[in-house]
């Protein structure tokens, strides 16, 4: 696992210990990044269930202003730390060592707002977990109004209730798939 492109383009990403995170593989990276194009340069990042922060390490590597990683896993937390001091992007980001919902609820009082959200589950999550998490996203307003939200699912599972967000590609790569999400405006599709 390495960083693609970019400021830190080589370098190569520890994983946290375990067999409990599975950091996307270059090429699924790579795709995602290809889809996004400019819209992670100056994007304000928020990387959701981070594991090793790869997808917003990248993100920063690439031009976003700064990202935050959220992750309940002593292990992870970890990782991503020693990730964004080896590619010298931890000036520009925060880890956090947190229940996913329970940072956001914390992030909405605050007013916080992200232009770019990554969220990659672990795959034995339950949907009805990760529907919360949208629940949040949606009344907190934590995602810009032209913002956009990444979701990594396992292929075969079908993806949660999302109101307020509407879908606006799919795409399958291997075992995952990548769902991309923007804010409906005024609730309104």
């Amino acid at each position: 696992m390495r960083v693609i492109a970019g400021l830190a383009k080589g370098h190569k990403l520890a994983a946290p210990v375990g067999d409990t995170t599975r950091p996307p593989l270059d090429r699924q990276k790579e795709a995602l990044f290809s889809i996004l194009g400019d819209v992670v340069v100056d994007a304000r990042v928020l990387d959701l269930f981070a594991g090793s922060a790869s997808i917003g390490i990248e993100a920063l590597s690439r031009g976003a202003e700064n990202a935050v990683f959220v992750d309940v896993s002593a292990d992870a937390a970890a990782a991503a730390n020693a990730n964004l001091a080896h590619t010298k992007l931890a000036d520009k980001a925060r880890v956090t060592r947190e229940n996913v919902v329970t940072f956001l609820e914390r992030e909405a009082v605050l007013g916080a707002v992200y232009d770019l959200i990554f969220l990659d589950p672990p795959f034995r999550i339950d949907v009805n977990d990760l529907a919360a998490v949208f629940e949040v996203l949606r009344y907190g307003n934590l995602v810009a109004d032209d913002g956009l939200l990444v979701l990594r699912l396992q292929a075969k599972i079908a993806p949660p209730e999302r109101p307020g967000f509407r879908e606006v590609k799919n795409r399958a790569y291997g075992d995952s798939r990548l769902l991309f999400y923007k804010p409906i405006k005024g609730g309104k599709v």
